[in-house]
C-alpha cells in the first residue's frame, strides 16, 4: 500500500496547511447542521414524535465511538487516501480500495443532492414568492459549484477561510431563531411546546409515534443527519500534527454535533404542533423562519440552511478528491485523478470531475419527474452508505490492533470496545435500514456496497499491470503525470 512515485511527481499536497481548528471546521461544516435539521426534522417526528431528540442523542454517541476508530488508525498512519489505506492494511488491499470507492461514492452521491436544493434555496432567499423557471434553477446552482470548485483549488487553507465565514454566518442565525423560538414555545402558541426532558425517556418512546420500531427507524435517519463528520480523515498529509489533530477533530466534532443536534432538534419540534411540522416536511425551517419573525428577515433561517448547504457542497468535494489523488498517487487509477496544481497543491483533476457530477445529473433531474424520482432515491442512500462506511472502518481498527488489545485497560477500550459497540451499531441500522426503506432505496444501497467492493477486486487485479505500462512509457520518456 506504499505510496509510489517518479521523477515527474515532484508536487503532493501541502504540507501543515491544516491546524487542530481548521481540522475541527472541516469536520462540522462537511456535516452541515442547518440544512440536516431543516431535511430531516419532520421525518423523525414522523417516526418518533416528542422522542426523536433521543434517537439523535444515542446515535451520535454512536458515532463518536466511531470516531474512536478513526483516531487510532490516523494515529497509525495519518494519510489522505485514509479509507482505503487503514482497511487496505487491516483486512486486505481490495477491501481497502472498495471503502475508498465507498468514500468516494458517498461524498458524490450527497453531494448531487446538495446541488439540487443549492439553487433552488438561493432563489428562495433572493425572492421568497417568485417561481423560477427550472433552467435558471440549473444555471445558478451549477454557478455556485463553478465557485466552490474555484475556492477548493486554491488550496485548502483559502477553504477552511470560507468555512470559518459560513459557520459565523450560519450559526448566528441559527442561535438568533433558537432563543425566539425558545421565546415563543414559552407562549404555547399554535401548539408549540417547550423542550422537556421528557423527551429522552423510555415512556416518550413508548407513547411515541412508533414506539422502539419508530425509534429504530429514526436511528437509520439519523446516518443520514451525522454523515460527513470523518472528511479531516483525508487531511492528514496537510494537517500539522498530522498522527494527532485529524483525530482529535473528528472526536470534538462528533462530540459537538452530539450535542448540537440534540438541542437543535428538540428545540425547533417545539415551535409549532407535531401536525404543522409534519404537513412542512423538509420546508420545516423555513416555515420556523417566517412564524418566528414575518416579512425579510424570517429569510434568515432558510439562508442559514443555504450557508449550510453551500459549506458542505465544497467539503464534499475536497474529501474524494483526496482519496481519488491517493488512489492515482499509488498507481492504483488513471493518474490523470492525481494531477496537482503546482501553485496551490491541491488535485485539481479529481476536484474538477467532482464538481462536475451533480450539475450534470442535475439536467434530467430537473427535467423529468421520473428521473427526479429515480435520483431521489440514489440520495436517499447516501446516508445508508455511509452506514456501511463507518461500520467496516470502525471493525477494521479493532481487526488491526487486535493483538495490542491484552496490553492496557485504555488500549482495550479505545482500540477495541469502543469502536467495536460504534461499528456494530452502525452495521445493525444499515441492515435494518434495508427492511425499512423504500424498496428502490434499499437496493440502490446494497448495488453500491457490493459495485464498489467489486470494483475493488478489479483494481487489485488490474493496477499491477496499469502500473507496469506507465513504468515503460516513462523509460520510452512519455510523462506519467501533469
Amino acid at each position: 500500500m506504499a505510496a509510489v512515485t517518479d521523477s515527474h511527481e515532484t508536487v503532493g499536497l501541502k504540507a501543515n496547511a491544516v491546524n487542530l481548528w481548521g481540522d475541527f471546521v472541516v469536520s462540522i461544516a462537511n456535516v452541515a447542521p442547518s440544512s440536516s435539521v431543516a431535511f430531516t426534522l419532520a421525518l423523525l417526528v414522523s417516526f418518533t414524535g416528542s422522542a426523536s431528540p433521543l434517537a439523535v442523542l444515542v446515535v451520535g454517541i454512536m458515532m463518536f465511538l466511531c470516531a474512536t476508530g478513526y483516531a487510532s488508525l490516523n494515529r497509525w498512519k495519518p494519510s489522505a487516501g485514509a479509507p482505503y489505506v487503514w482497511v487496505g492494511e487491516a483486512v486486505s488491499p481490495p477491501v481497502g480500495y472498495g471503502t475508498g470507492l465507498l468514500n468516494a461514492l458517498t461524498s458524490t452521491l450527497a453531494n448531487v443532492g446538495n446541488i439540487t436544493l443549492a439553487g433552488g434555496y438561493l432563489l428562495f432567499v433572493i425572492a421568497p414568492t417568485h417561481t423560477f423557471a427550472k433552467p435558471v434553477t440549473w444555471v445558478v446552482a451549477t454557478a455556485i459549484m463553478g465557485v466552490l470548485l474555484w475556492l477548493a483549488i486554491r488550496g485548502i487553507r483559502p477553504t477552511v477561510w470560507v468555512q470559518v465565514g459560513f459557520i459565523v454566518i450560519e450559526y448566528s442565525a441559527i442561535i438568533s431563531f433558537v432563543i425566539l423560538a425558545l421565546i415563543h414555545e414559552a407562549s404555547h402558541q399554535g401548539g408549540a411546546t417547550l423542550p422537556s426532558w421528557s423527551n429522552f425517556t423510555l415512556h416518550g418512546v413508548v407513547g411515541g409515534v412508533g414506539g422502539f420500531k419508530g425509534l429504530a427507524e429514526a436511528a437509520v435517519v439519523c446516518g443520514f443527519l451525522y454523515l460527513g463528520w470523518e472528511a479531516t480523515a483525508v487531511l492528514g498529509e496537510e494537517s500539522t500534527k498530522a498522527k494527532i489533530n485529524p483525530g482529535r477533530a473528528m472526536l470534538l466534532g462528533t462530540g459537538f454535533l452530539t450535542v448540537w443536534y440534540t438541542f437543535l432538534i428538540i428545540v425547533f419540534q417545539g415551535v409549532s404542533s407535531q401536525k404543522e411540522i409534519l404537513a412542512h416536511g423538509t420546508d420545516v425551517l423555513a416555515y420556523a423562519g417566517t412564524l418566528l419573525v414575518p416579512g425579510f428577515w424570517g429569510r434568515a433561517l432558510p439562508l442559514a440552511v443555504l450557508i449550510a448547504v453551500l459549506g458542505t457542497s465544497q467539503i464534499q468535494m475536497v474529501e474524494p478528491s483526496r482519496v481519488l489523488y491517493a488512489m492515482a498517487r499509488d498507481r492504483l487509477i488513471p493518474r490523470f485523478f492525481g494531477f496537482i496544481d503546482r501553485v496551490h497543491q491541491t488535485p485539481w483533476a479529481s476536484l474538477c470531475l467532482l464538481a462536475l457530477i451533480p450539475p450534470i445529473v442535475l439536467i434530467p433531474y430537473l427535467a423529468s419527474s421520473s428521473a427526479n424520482k429515480a435520483i431521489g432515491y440514489v440520495i436517499s442512500a447516501t446516508g445508508m452508505l455511509g452506514l456501511f462506511m463507518y461500520f467496516v472502518i470502525a471493525l477494521s481498527c479493532v481487526w488491526f490492533y487486535r493483538r495490542e488489545l491484552g496490553r492496557s485497560v485504555g488500549t482495550l477500550l479505545v482500540r477495541g470496545v469502543l469502536p467495536l459497540i460504534g461499528g456494530l451499531f452502525m452495521g445493525l441500522i444499515f441492515f435494518y435500514g434495508l427492511t425499512t426503506q423504500a424498496a428502490a432505496v434499499a437496493w440502490v444501497s446494497v448495488a453500491g456496497v457490493v459495485l464498489v467492493y467489486v470494483l475493488g477486486f478489479v483494481v487489485r487485479r488490474v493496477a499491477p499491470r496499469m502500473a507496469q505500462r506507465e513504468d515503460s512509457h516513462t523509460e520510452q520518456g512519455v510523462p506519467g503525470s501533469g
